[in-house]
This record gives C-alpha cells, structure tokens and sequence, in this order.
C-alpha cells in the first residue's frame, strides 16, 4: 500500500459508536465482498427521503458496518475549486481571401469536450470549422456548419465536441459573406470525471402562460437531484429567448445562417434542486409562446466513499430530518478520496426501514399542561388520530371562523388538562367556491352587484378569485360588508382593486385582496360599468391561509379541540424552546369529529345584531331610570283642571 492509501485508510478507520436508528425512515443494504475503500453511488429513491434541513446536502445519511457501528463517510460532490476552463496556448489568428484560420493548443493532455472562442467583436453571424490533431500534421474534422454570432444578447461562441485528447486544433471561420471579425483567443473546456452527467427522466406536469411568460412544472422523479441541465426542444425555426430555472438564467435561440443552424437549448443548472417539482419560466415578450416537443435533464451522480473494515451487508440510512451534520475527521480528505482508487459495491432496493418509529423524531415536552375549565367555551371538536407522537391539525373553516384570527381561545383539552401546542402558518393557502348571486339595485342602473355567500361568519378570507368571460373591459371592483351590532347598521369596506381585459389577452382568473377579513356571512361585490355592458362574473373563490397545530401525545387516548370565547387570554406555552424539534419531526395526520356546543356558547353580537344580554339588560336600567327622571320633572295635574 502506498503511503497516500495507507494514510486515508487510518483516517477512515476511525468510528462512531453504534446508534439507534428508529428515528430513520429509509435504509438501502449494500452488500460489500472485500474489505478496503469501497465508493457507492446514491441511488435517486434513496436521495428522495433525505430529509435535511440547512447545512450539508444528505447530513442525515449514516453508513453502518454489519457490526452496526456508524462509519465516517464522504459524500463526494462535484467541486468548484478546480478549473475546468483552461485558456490556449500557442494561440495565432491567419487572415486569408475568404476566411480566417485560428491555430492553439491546450495547456495540457486532458480529455477535452468543447472549445470557446474569445471575441470582442458584436453584431455577427460566422459558418465555422473545428479540426484537431495529435501530431499537427494529420488533421480531422470533428465539427462542420459550426454557427457562431453575438447579436441581440444572443451569443454562441462554443463548439462542442466528442470528448478526447488533442494536442492540436485549428479552427477555419467563413468569411465569404461578411467582413472578418478579430478573434483574440480560445479556451479548453475540460471533462472532469466528477462533472459527468446521467440521464434523468423528467414529466412535464404542467404548463401556464402568464403575463407574458411560458410557466412549466417539470417533474424530476424525485427530490434532492443534483440537477445538471436542462434541454428545451422545440420544433421553432427560428427564436430567441430568456429562459430561468431556480437561480439558473440562460439565452435560448435558434438561427439559421446561409443553410446553416446554430442553437442553444440548454440550460446549465448544476444545483441541488430539493423539491421533487421545480419551475421553468419562459420569457416571450410580445412573441407567441414557444412550442415544446419535450424537456429532458441530466443528472450528477452522487457518491459515497467510506472504508469498508470488513465485508458482509452494510446498512445505508436516510430521512431523518433532526438528525445532526456529523463531524467526520476525514471531511478535510475530500478531494483526496474523490480520486483515490476504491471498490465498486452492489446495493438493494431502497426500503423503509422496519425499525423506524414516529414517536423516536418527537421531542420529550411532558404530557400535559395546566389545567382548565372549559365551561366558559363554546364549542368542541374531538382530534382523531391513530398513533402517538407528534399530532400535525389543519384547522379547517368552521374551526377557523369560530376562533379568534391569532388563535388566543383555542385549546387543547384531555382530561381537564391542557395539551400545549404549536400554530404553524407555513404561508400556504386553500381556495374554497362559494354560492354567489346577481342583485339589480334600480337605484343604481350603471352598477353590478353581486352577494357572495361565505362558508362561515367571521371567516379569515384573504383573496377573493373571479372568472369572467367578457372580452374586452376596465372595471374597479369594491368588495364591502353590512355589520349590525348594538350601535347600528353600518357597511365596511374589505377591498378594491383594478381589473381589465384586451381582446387576444386569455382570460385568466383575477386576484382580488381583502384588506381585511369579512365578519358577516355575505358580502357585496360591485363594480360601476358606465355606459357599458354589464360585467360578468362566472365563478367566485375565496382563498384562505392554513394553519396547523403541532403537538405530542404518549398514546391515543381521546382529546379534544376547545375554541369561541372572547375572554380567553392568551395560552403560554414552552413549545416555542423545540419549535424547530416539533416542524421537522415526522407527524401523525389529525382530523376532525362533529362540532359540539359548550355551556359558554353565544352568538357573535357583530352578526347577529342581538348583542350582549348584560347590554341589553343594562340599556335597561338606563331607560328605566330616564322614564322615572321625565315622570319626576313633568309638573303634578290638580284636581278638577
């Protein structure tokens, strides 16, 4: 052994102690037949249930020996720091009759894949020609009908080709029918093993055009790929645009030149794309949206290297979103260890692992909390659930509309104790259609109203969603609420916005904000139309936000949601000290029983004009009192007046 292997072997051969693994989700064996430095690559199933949260791509991955003791590992990661670039030497421009002839070589013998030239040179389209040679006397032609241009923001000045060693290239540009242009010089665009790119299947899921834009969801298969690129293929003749995928931007064109076509439809993405969807966006202008055959992706290849201490069935696990970045003394041999020589492993399918619990992920928080009355409280739902752990509820409209919008009266109850929570606002939304109808007010000829019909009184809506088949129109829409409470009737302006349609323009569905969320159980959407025809309105949907309630339970005993008291104060809890532990446990799926009444419940005296009875009884006493005092002052009738 030389002394390099001999010395990354007794940094590797170091190891953690053996772990319990219940908190993992998924494990892949890897069966290893020599002991040694072994390199395995992460299957996309097995990357797909990596759950980490910050630091490291793939923390959460532990290599366990079949004696069961954690092994320090290396993912090798394409790296940044080694140059694929590498600028040409020996670089000499020939201008001649009709062309121009660029001789350079590269620096060193490297498997090369592309060549670039270098120009300062704007507004040209060029017909080019790559050879290369080994000895500078036999040459061979690996690129004919080469275009090359830079106008318009679209640039091409690379010439892909074969990946292989060359020592010599020239390149013989048409000058024919346009004027020289002053090349400068050329780069050497290297293959780096650890660049090399498979294959990814990818699904388009669905397309939108927006605002000017082609919005595409391309499904990659799974999550936590690491993306290589990206091709657009389109049967297009000839077009040009920006095209951006995460923070990925690119130029896609195609031109043609003298029967010649030079393209770019590819996007160099080369990032960490986490979630299993990710967007495209197009950018068209004024230009009609590009047709689009198929998108294909490429992929890196993900590897693990470890010192395997003894053959047998090594165990891979993954998806533990809580679990720690290891601190592995052979981190600092990274790039050492992507280079060095190892053994190949076969691995399994990925699988869930048998061994794995809910309960393991949740923190320990005590059983339950203070306890409580809930007389003063108005209504209650049983939490169905079927397993212990930490317990995720999406609290749904009637919930919602009952309880106060920062959740002060919400509880939740066990045995006349309180079980401490957690509110979640991950700032998702849920849409919901409502009844609407058309009211004629002959008050107002010009106007359009219409009463929409809420799920509930009081309910939080954010946004409210309409759809209209008119062509062509320019309306201001206002969006108002009659409240009746004790001091009258009064209506409330919750929104107005702006909405206007040109004809070719699709018609695609306005958004319109609430400044405020509605109390009464209907409200009125108007808009004046003027001289106009009326403005129609086919569909209406009112979006909400979504909030979840995390909590643990140690078993499933029975237990219920309490909300509707205005006098509630505030509930305290310590949750907030593993909020962190509790949004990335693993959660057990709540739902609803039926609404039940509590002995405190009473109707909202904003909605139901009835008020308090205690101000009621109050106004009372106060007219009452004001009947004694005017019978007091009027003066006494005498006898026989």
């Amino acid at each position: 052994m030389n002394p390099k292997s001999l010395f990354i072997a007794l940094c590797l051969s170091s190891t953690a102690s053996a772990a319990d693994f219940a908190a993992w989700t998924h494990r892949q064996t890897v069966r290893i037949t020599q002991p040694g430095l072994t390199r395995i690559e992460l299957e996309p199933a097995l990357l797909d249930a990596s759950r980490t949260t910050g630091g490291a791509p793939f923390h959460d991955l532990r290599v366990i020996s079949p004696a069961g003791i954690e092994t320090p590992y290396v993912v090798a990661l394409p790296r940044v720091m080694r140059p694929e670039r590498i600028d040409a030497v020996q670089f000499k421009a020939t201008l001649n009759a009709a062309t121009t002839v660029l001789d350079f070589q590269p620096r060193e013998r490297d498997m090369i894949k592309e060549v670039l030239l270098q120009t300062s040179a704007h507004d040209f389209i060029k017909a080019a020609t790559l050879e290369a040679s080994s000895d500078g006397a036999t040459w061979q032609t690996l690129s004919s009908g080469e275009v090359l241009c830079r106008q318009s923001g679209t640039e091409r000045l690379r010439i892909p080709i074969a990946p292989a060693a060359w020592k010599y290239f020239r390149v013989t540009i048409d000058d024919a029918r346009s004027a020289p242009v002053p090349f400068t010089g050329a780069q050497i665009v290297r293959e780096l093993p650890e660049l090399r790119t498979v294959a990814n299947p990818v699904t388009l899921r669905s397309r939108k055009e927006e605002n000017g834009s082609t919005k595409l969801t391309l499904d990659l298969g799974s999550a936590n790929v690491l993306l290589g690129t990206v091709h657009v293929h389109t049967p297009e003749p000839v077009f040009q645009r920006e095209a951006t995928l995460m923070i990925a931007h690119s130029t896609l064109f195609r031109l043609k030149h003298d029967g010649f076509t030079g393209e770019e439809i590819e996007i160099p993405v080369h990032q960490l794309a986490t979630t299993r969807e990710v967007e495209l966006v197009i950018r068209n202008g004024d230009s009609p949206p590009l047709r689009i055959d198929r998108i294909e992706a490429t992929r890196h290849a993900v590897p693990v290297v470890f010192q395997a201490d003894a053959p047998g069935e090594w165990q891979l696990y993954i998806g533990n979103a809580q679990a720690s970045e290891p601190r592995y003394d052979i981190a600092a041999l990274a790039d050492k260890l992507r280079d060095a020589t190892a053994n190949n492993a076969t691995a399994s399918a990925v699988a869930a692992n048998a061994e794995f619990r809910k309960t393991a992920t949740a923190p320990e928080v005590g059983e339950t909390g203070a306890a409580i009355d809930v007389s003063a409280w108005s209504f209650q739902r049983l939490i169905q659930f079927s397993e212990a752990g930490v317990i995720e509820l999406e609290l749904d409209p009637a919930v919602l509309a009952r309880c106060e919008n920062d959740l002060n009266d919400v509880r939740i109850v066990r045995e006349g104790r309180q079980v401490p929570f957690l509110a979640i606002k991950p700032g998702l939304e849920r849409e919901r259609a409502v009844p609407f109808v058309e009211v004629a007010d002959p008050k107002t000829p010009s106007w359009s109203k219409w009463d929409i019909t809420m799920p509930f009184p009081n309910f939080p809506a954010s946004t409210l969603l309409l759809d209209s088949p008119t062509p062509l129109f320019r309306r201001t829409l206002s969006v108002s609420e009659h409240i009746h409470n004790e001091q009258g009737r009064f209506e409330r302006i919750l929104g107005t916005a702006n909405w206007q349609r040109t004809p070719g323009q699709a018609p695609i569905t306005f958004h319109l904000p609430l400044y405020t969320a509605p109390r009464a159980d209907t409200i009125r959407l108007g808009t004046d139309n003027g001289d106009n025809a009326p403005l129609q309105i086919t569909s209406v949907r009112v979006v909400y936000p979504v909030v979840r309630l995390l909590f643990r339970v140690p078993d499933t005993k029975p237990l219920h949601i309490c909300y509707g008291n205005r006098r509630a104060p505030r509930a305290r809890y310590d949750l907030q000290l593993v909020r962190r532990e509790f949004e990335t446990a693993t959660k057990v799926a709540a739902t609803f029983g039926d609404e039940e009444k509590l002995p405190g419940y009473e109707a909202d005296p904003l909605i139901s004009g009835k008020g308090s009875p205690w101000l009621w009884a109050a106004l009372a006493l106060v007219v009452g009192a004001l009947l004694w005092v005017v019978a007091k002052m009027l003066p006494k009738q005498t006898s026989g007046s």
